[in-house]
């Protein structure tokens, strides 16, 4: 993913490239980097990520996205998105 999607990466083009790409997504989703992600989340809060992800699916990714960037200002958690990043870059047009 580019740069400009540090302040936003749900809201980026390479995640919404990414999510048009069924196949890419499923490969993304059973990476070990995407469920060492899951469970860091779920470790904050599994009620609060149940309703971030519900309002997700309805169009706002607020809450999801606040929850994805205080896992980023954790040194794990930046290492992480880093490596998702890397295996799964957006697609470039």
């Amino acid at each position: 993913m580019n740069n400009s999607s540090r302040s936003n990466p749900l809201n980026s083009p390479d995640a919404a490239a990414l999510l048009k790409d069924k196949s890419a997504l499923k490969k993304l989703l059973a990476s070990p980097e995407a469920k060492k992600l899951m469970s860091m989340l779920t470790a904050q809060d599994t009620g609060q990520l149940k309703s971030a992800a519900e309002q997700a699916k309805n169009g706002d990714t607020s809450a999801l996205l606040s929850m994805v960037n205080g896992l980023m200002e954790r040194p794990g958690g930046a290492q992480l998105m880093q490596q998702i990043e890397q295996k799964f870059p957006g697609k470039k047009s």
